[in-house]
């Protein structure tokens, strides 16, 4: 009896011990807690400690605070490894290197912020070092760069979640690619590259900067001493870790054998020369299996028989979206005989730029810690906002096995947006998913009700007399879920510190706000009576819906997906698809329906199945009166037209065509527009009737293209 008693009150204290323990992030390799708790008053920094370190518990010390000791081994507890110790009258910090002190530092700062709270700090022993050896983020978007004030909050938010690397590739960069690539930068932005390697030196992050020289590179000695040139200027500003990019290019630029040659040389020339600048970094233009040549002995096998293999190869996965699994890992690493570095392109949204990507990090395999040497993820262009997803890289790239998706969105909500974290995390769920695109990458949204929004919108068209028998839909959850979008919206605007996320998504969050109102009315809708109280109803939602369009058409007018976009994957599409079936219904049931914003419809044409599902998109030109335009989403990538393939618009809503603006690059003589109005005869030249459009190769072989703009602008 005494026996099971004892057993109890042990299993009691452990359990106590854990529900008061403080969670690290990431999560830590090994966390021994022990019985016991020692009472908080600021601590004391006992040794010699760098700066970097002190900085990070400067706020921490009290002249009457438990002693914190740092004891440098000789032996490393795993690269990047520490091990921190809460003792009774002292806290014990081992660690190798300044980096491994920094890391430490940030775990304990965690742990004073939590003995802030409860006055309490938990004996524990915290033995801790990452699984992935790089770490971080790349700014490889395209479209509108990061902010120098954006990326010294980065770096900053990296070093705090133990990142320690930022490569700096973003695409509109001219110094960075094409044409001034071989140029220096001028010397106001060369001095703020300057301060944000000094930033991120501080932050134990390296800074890697990247060339991407492979849109008009000539395989020649001059433009070899022109890559050289630029890394000494890069160098001479402090930055200390490089990479060379050749992804999406075409022609010249693509030649394996020709791309390990210049890499080799700049190891050689460069890299051994300097004894102070890290691995070389590249990214292959064949990154991602689906783009891969599958014979032997081609591009990739090139790269990993003639590479030198101290030169890191980045890799998105099975296509240049992707989940990235253990299957896909093994394949390219046999191929380029080296453990790839991963470039995952999540939460990127510069191929839907109308949408919000907010949700968890999941769809990362749990067993590959040995099978990749970097993972870094490339955020979207609205820094603040991505800081959610880096944090639970962060945390997935350290410790692989323990990572769980929805607590390390959950914990990085708080620690992004402490003030307004359930708003957010009710914001984030409904915004999750891109759409449909020619990437086909899907996630998950609106989880809790997406089976109600599901059934509805199918069993919609067979709504049309009132009552409607609504009984197998559990129409509640949906008012009490939709009746939280506003006050959410709110909570947000008005309450949240972090005022610069709020700028970048405010639009969004008005769309949001019009998406619950526009919900409930059709809630209301639906539970009408009579046809009478119905129409009413009706009514009420054409507001909302007109608020949606009108939001949608006057903000964030990128040339590429311009507009507003929430709820996308399950409740705007049931809120415009009950739309347009209730204004036919009160048409025919005689009742007058106001004209509404509405927007041209249409369909991508296209021979290439992966392009299919392209989504098309709505935009208006100003002018004596507005004019509707469908858009083709850009494709960002290279493109293969084989003879006779094809891609273009069908204009779907009662409407034709009236010009045609395209964009391709490079310009190729043999691409034609063709014209139809009824998809069975093709002419050269439009008509009045025109409804369809086409871009197809004439010629008989394969063209390669990047496709820019392709718009209509309609009658």
């Amino acid at each position: 009896m005494q026996l099971r008693f004892l057993i109890l009150l042990f299993v009691t204290l452990c359990l106590c011990i854990k529900s008061q323990a403080q969670q690290i992030y990431p999560i830590p390799q090994k966390t021994i807690l022990k019985v016991g708790r020692i009472p908080y008053q600021g601590i004391q920094l006992k040794g010699k400690v760098g700066t970097h370190v002190s900085s990070v518990l400067a706020s921490y010390v009290e002249k009457a605070g438990i002693p914190v000791r740092f004891k440098k081994l000789k032996k490393a507890i795993g690269k990047e490894g520490y091990e921190l110790q809460v003792h009774s009258k002292f806290i014990l910090i081992n660690y190798a290197t300044e980096r491994d002190a920094f890391y430490a530092a940030q775990s304990l700062k965690q742990l004073l912020d939590d003995a802030k709270r409860t006055s309490f700090l938990q004996k524990q022993t915290i033995q801790d070092f990452p699984d992935v050896a790089f770490r971080g983020t790349v700014e490889g978007f395209y479209g509108e760069p990061w902010s120098f004030e954006d990326r010294v909050a980065q770096l900053r938010f990296y070093g705090e979640w133990k990142m320690n690397t930022y490569l700096y590739g973003p695409k509109d960069d001219p110094y960075h690619s094409s044409p001034s690539w071989r140029e220096p930068y001028p010397l106001d932005e060369a001095k703020r590259l300057q301060d944000l390697v000094r930033i991120a030196t501080e932050n134990e992050v390296d800074f890697y900067w990247a060339i991407h020289p492979g849109k008009d590179i000539k395989w020649n000695e001059v433009d070899s001493l022109a890559v050289l040139h630029k890394f000494d200027l890069m160098y001479n500003l402090g930055v200390r870790h490089f990479a060379v990019f050749f992804d999406d290019i075409s022609g010249e630029g693509t030649k394996a054998e020709k791309q390990a040659g210049l890499l080799n040389y700049l190891q050689k020339e460069f890299v051994d020369k300097k004894h102070d600048v890290g691995a070389l970094i590249m990214c292959p233009t064949e990154y991602n299996k689906l783009w891969s040549n599958l014979e032997p002995n081609t591009y990739l096998d090139i790269l990993g028989d003639q590479l030198d293999k101290r030169v890191e190869i980045m890799w998105t996965g099975n296509s240049v979206i992707h989940d990235i699994t253990k299957e896909g890992q093994v394949w390219v690493n046999n191929r380029i005989k080296r453990p790839s570095f991963v470039w995952w392109n999540f939460p990127v949204s510069d191929y839907v730029r109308n949408h919000l990507l907010l949700g968890p990090v999941y769809g990362l395999d749990k067993d590959i810690k040995s099978d990749m040497s970097g993972f870094v993820t490339n955020p979207m262009d609205k820094a603040e906002a991505s800081k959610v997803a880096v944090f639970s890289v962060a945390d997935y790239s350290w410790n692989t096995k323990a990572f769980d998706s929805k607590a390390s969105w959950l914990r990085a909500i708080h620690e992004v947006l402490p003030d307004v974290e359930a708003s957010y995390a009710l914001f984030s769920k409904h915004n999750t998913d891109p759409g449909p695109s020619y990437h086909q990458y899907r996630r998950v949204e609106s989880e809790d009700i997406s089976p109600i929004l599901d059934s509805l919108l199918a069993k919609t068209p067979q709504l049309t007399d009132f009552p409607i028998e609504l009984s197998p839909f559990n129409l509640a959850l949906l008012r009490t879920e939709f009746s939280k979008f506003a006050p959410a919206v709110h909570d947000i605007l008005n309450n949240s510190k972090n005022q610069n996320l709020v700028t970048e998504i405010k639009p969004w969050l008005l769309h949001f706000e019009s998406l619950g109102h526009a919900s409930l009315a059709l809630l209301d809708l639906l539970a009408a009576n009579d046809d009478q109280h119905a129409y009413a109803h009706f009514l009420k939602l054409q507001t909302e819906r007109n608020k949606l369009v009108d939001i949608d058409k006057n903000n964030n007018r990128n040339p590429y997906q311009p507009g507003i976009v929430t709820g996308s994957r399950h409740i705007l599409p049931w809120v415009e698809k009950s739309y347009f079936h209730f204004a036919q219904l009160f048409r025919e049931k005689g009742f007058s329906v106001p004209d509404a914003i509405d927007q041209a419809i249409g369909k991508v044409l296209t021979s290439l199945a992966p392009l299919k599902a392209l989504p098309v998109l709505n935009d208006v030109i100003a002018g004596n009166k507005p004019q509707p335009v469908l858009k083709l989403s850009p494709l960002l990538e290279v493109i293969k037209l084989s003879p006779q393939d094809f891609i273009g618009l069908e204009i779907t809503s009662p409407q034709f065509l009236k010009e045609v603006h395209l964009d391709i690059v490079p310009k190729q003589e043999v691409l034609k527009l063709e014209y139809s109005e009824d998809g069975k005869i093709w002419s050269p030249k439009k008509t009045s009737q025109s409804k369809m459009v086409r871009l197809i190769n004439l010629s008989d072989h394969v063209v390669d293209i990047k496709l820019q703009k392709f718009e209509i602008v309609l009658q």
